[in-house]
């Protein structure tokens, strides 16, 4: 579960043993010390340590993508959307000013870093008040997740920040570096450098980014109240956004990760319902819910 502590611990270069004393350590306090609850939890857990170590492994040979990454054909489609010119170009020249960042730079940068909280504290909260809907939301990202990650290795794409420095479109920088600059965060500027020891900086399609947020809308929609729905709503679309304008991504990227979400969310939901079908005992202690409905982790 937990992507966004896996994607953070991933790309903050924290290290697995580190990485593994705190999981433990959240294990225990969700077992509440209870030996059969906390081997149930760790089983519940399986998908964010899957995760974890699938982005370790491309981390690990991240630099050995960089060079077989591919600039095309993503300045393509997006040239072709932004009629002439790609759209980070477009928004950059309009609105960016590298010297002098506004406020609305400052709070795409809150919408852009979010993306590393946000699913860990969706994903604890619908752990501990909706197990009815904590499996699915668990298996749901491991899907979306693997299918990026084995994307990201046979075809690793060179995000518009990498490619301006390469002279394929106009000049545009990386937002996320400039604005931890000002804040004079070197630490987080130098994990979101691009530098491999610490991310995968042409892991750019599909992008997860983008995914994650129409996977909790997708999620939650049924459910949701109105005021949750333009939540989510306005969650997606102020990523996508952020994500294109800080010249993370190309829309080309962000489509293609909405693709793999609502693939994921489709053949997940589409195997666990055949599995519940088919099940013989449906009222078997083993089968009831060890917390509340999927509406219980909306409400309150």
């Amino acid at each position: 579960m937990a992507i966004g502590l896996a994607a953070a611990a991933a790309a903050g270069g924290v290290a697995r043993p580190g990485l593994l004393v705190w999981l433990v350590g959240l294990v225990m306090l969700l077992g509440r010390g209870s030996p059969n609850r906390v081997l149930r939890t760790l089983h519940d857990w399986v998908p964010l340590l899957v995760i974890v170590a699938a982005y370790d492994v491309i981390r690990a040979n991240a630099s050995g993508l960089i060079p077989r990454a591919h600039l095309e054909p993503m300045i393509h489609i997006d040239e072709w959307i932004g009629a002439g010119v790609v759209p980070t170009v477009r928004l950059q020249d309009a609105f960016f000013r590298p010297a002098d960042p506004g406020v609305l730079d400052y709070l795409g940068l809150a919408v852009y870093a979010s993306h590393f909280v946000v699913a860990v504290t969706v994903a604890t909260v619908v752990y501990v008040r909706a197990e009815v809907v904590e499996e699915r939301y668990a298996w749901t990202f491991l899907a979306c997740s693997l299918a990026g990650f084995a994307t990201y290795v046979v075809y690793p794409a060179i995000p518009p920040w990498m490619a301006s420095e390469r002279d394929a479109i106009p000049s545009v920088v990386r937002a996320p570096d400039v604005l931890w600059d000002h804040l004079g965060i070197d630490s987080l500027a130098r994990v979101f450098s691009g530098d491999p020891r610490y991310s995968n900086p042409v892991g750019a399609l599909p992008s997860l980014h983008a995914a994650y947020p129409l996977l909790l809308l997708l999620l939650f929609w049924p459910v949701a109240r109105p005021a949750v729905r333009v939540l989510l709503v306005g969650y997606t679309v102020a990523m996508g956004f952020v994500l294109v304008y800080f010249a993370e991504h190309y829309v080309a990227d962000l489509l293609l990760g909405w693709a793999y979400a609502v693939l994921a969310f489709l053949a997940v939901g589409a195997v666990l319902g055949r599995r519940d079908a088919a099940a013989t005992e449906p009222s078997a202690p083993s089968d009831q819910p060890r917390g509340g409905t999927l509406e219980d982790a909306t409400q309150g």
